[in-house]
């Protein structure tokens, strides 16, 4: 009874491990892009990255991160063959393994980090497989083993493109994000030059009419002493 039980339990932690992992397969010396959305403002402000599992319970070492500043987290970033850029705004993280290789398959993961530690924002298994323009024999499928443990999860493949036609690395939100930022930073100091020069104006007009004032209570003064003199 015990047995059943522990197998029961068993079984039911290997399926949920593999239902919170997205298989991604690639041709082998194409460009792989892995998509890793998350909550944009439970993760904002915070750095990413994209790290490699070492085996199904061991530490993942970090592979490529984004930028030290958030504000540039938009900007791509390589470390060898993978980048990594950020969508702040829309909530997606985006890893490109290019000239996609047997030694690339295995475990990852896309994190958010916060100071020492680490949020998994998605577990993915890379699967790399052979291009079928080239002749290759039936075992000439790299697919790691781990994959064994995952039938049934969600797959999805690579768009295979050429370095040409590779996506530009600044992400639509994120420019809507940085314009609206140099337009509202242009508008703050348009409003702050046009409040300068409205109080100046005001202080010179004030000034103006105090001296206009003074002027005349000095002549009436005057006029009034001139008359006490002759009477």
């Amino acid at each position: 009874m015990e047995a059943l039980l522990l197998l029961i339990l068993l079984s039911v932690t290997e399926l949920s491990r593999a239902q919170n992992t997205t298989v991604f397969q690639g041709m082998a010396g194409r460009s792989l892009r892995v998509f890793c959305p998350y909550n944009s403002l439970k993760h904002w402000g915070r750095r990413k990255a994209w790290c490699r599992q070492l085996g199904e319970e061991g530490l993942c070492q970090q592979v490529v991160s984004t930028h030290p500043s958030w504000l540039l987290s938009f900007l791509k970033r390589w470390n060898g063959s993978t980048a990594i850029t950020d969508d702040a705004l829309g909530g997606t993280l985006t890893i490109t393994l290019r000239n996609l290789q047997a030694h690339d398959a295995g475990l990852y993961q896309c994190q958010s980090l916060r100071g020492s530690e680490a949020d998994t924002l998605r577990k993915v298994l890379v699967e790399v497989l052979a291009d079928p323009l080239d002749y290759q024999d039936p075992g000439d499928l790299w697919i790691p083993e781990e994959s064994e443990n995952f039938e049934g999860t969600q797959v999805e493949h690579s768009i295979s493109r050429s370095l040409s036609d590779e996506e530009s690395p600044f992400p639509p939100t994120s420019i809507l994000f940085l314009l609206a930022c140099i337009f509202l930073s242009k508008l703050l100091a348009a409003s702050a030059l046009w409040a300068a020069a409205w109080h100046g104006q005001k202080r010179r007009r004030w000034l103006q009419t105090s001296g206009l004032d003074c002027g005349h209570d000095s002549g009436y003064q005057l006029q009034t002493l001139t008359g006490l003199r002759d009477t």
